[in-house]
C-alpha cells in the first residue's frame, strides 16, 4: 500500500507537468530528459516528507502552469545542441552525411545510386560522383549536408512519414539526455546519499525505513540508466537510424509522386 501510495502521488505530479507540453515531438524529445533529472528529487521528497511539502507541489504545478514546462524545454534541447555538433565532428560527420557517402557501405552501390539520383533531381544539385567525392570530399559533405536539409525539411508531416518522425523523436531524446547526462547524475547521486543521511540522521539503521529504500532504490535505477544505456554509444545506434529513415523516406516521396501522376492521368 505504501509503495503503491508514494508511486500514485509522484506520477500525478510528474503527468501534470507533463500536460503542459502537447507538442508530439516536444513532449518526449525534450520534455522527458528534463524530468528524468528532476524525477528523484520528486521520489525523494514525497518519500522521506510525504504530505509536509504538498505545498511545494503545488509550487511546482504553478511553475509549471507559468512557463516553467516550456523553459526546461528549451534548457533541454540546448543542452542537446551544444554537444550534437561536437559529436558528428568525432564520428567523422553527421550520420546523413556518412550515409551518402561513396565509401560508406551501409547501402549497396544501387540503393545509393538511386538515392542520389532522387536527391539530386529534388534538390537541384548534382551529387558528388565516387572521383569526385575523393578529390573533393569537403565539397561533396556540403552537398550532403545540403541534400540532408532538404529531406528534413520535406519530412516533417508525421502521418505522411511516420517512421521518419519516430525515429527523429527517438534520437531527440538520446541526444537530449546525453546532454543532459553529468547533471542526471549528479542529482540521482545526490539524492542517494540525502536519503541516506537522512535515515542515518534519524537513527533508523540498521531498520532503514521503507521509504528511504523506495527513494534508494529509484535513484540508484535512474543512475544506472544514466551510466549504462542513456550514453554515447546509444546516441550513435539511434542517429544512424534516423538517418537511414531519413534517406528512405525518398521511396514514400517516389511512391506519392507516383500516385498522384497516375491520378492525374486517370482524370
Amino acid at each position: 500500500m505504501l509503495l503503491t501510495a508514494l508511486i500514485y502521488n509522484v506520477s500525478v505530479g510528474l503527468r501534470e507537468i507533463s500536460e503542459k507540453v502537447s507538442d508530439a515531438y516536444d513532449r518526449p524529445a525534450r520534455l522527458y530528459p528534463g524530468l528524468m533529472v528532476l524525477s528523484p528529487v520528486a521520489v525523494l521528497i514525497v518519500c522521506l516528507y510525504g504530505q509536509e511539502k504538498v505545498l511545494m507541489w503545488g509550487a511546482i504545478t504553478i511553475a509549471a502552469s507559468c512557463g516553467g514546462a516550456y523553459a526546461l524545454c528549451r534548457i533541454v534541447r540546448n543542452a542537446g545542441q551544444r554537444l550534437q555538433s561536437g559529436l558528428f565532428e568525432k564520428w567523422g560527420g553527421a550520420p546523413t552525411t556518412q550515409l551518402l557517402r561513396h565509401g560508406n557501405k551501409h547501402f549497396d552501390v544501387h540503393t545509393k545510386e538511386r538515392f542520389h539520383k532522387a536527391l539530386s533531381k529534388a534538390t537541384g544539385k548534382k551529387m558528388p560522383t565516387s572521383s569526385g567525392e575523393a578529390a573533393d570530399p569537403s565539397s561533396a559533405d556540403e552537398l550532403y549536408r545540403a541534400a540532408a536539409a532538404w529531406l528534413i525539411s520535406h519530412t516533417r508531416d508525421s502521418k505522411k512519414f511516420p517512421l521518419v518522425f519516430k525515429e527523429n523523436v527517438a534520437f531527440g531524446f538520446h541526444r537530449n539526455a546525453l546532454g543532459l547526462r553529468p547533471f542526471g547524475i549528479g542529482v540521482s547521486l545526490a539524492c542517494l546519499i540525502w536519503g541516506l543521511v537522512h535515515a542515518w540522521r534519524q537513527s533508523a539503521f540498521p531498520d532503514v525505513p521503507a521509504q528511504v529504500l523506495i527513494s534508494a532504490a529509484y535513484s540508484v535505477a535512474i543512475l544506472s540508466m544514466w551510466i549504462f544505456v542513456l550514453n554515447e554509444a546509444a546516441l550513435k545506434r539511434t542517429g544512424f537510424s534516423y538517418a537511414e529513415r531519413l534517406i528512405q523516406s525518398l521511396d514514400v516521396m517516389k511512391s506519392g509522386a507516383a500516385v498522384l501522376a497516375n491520378a492525374s492521368e486517370r482524370s
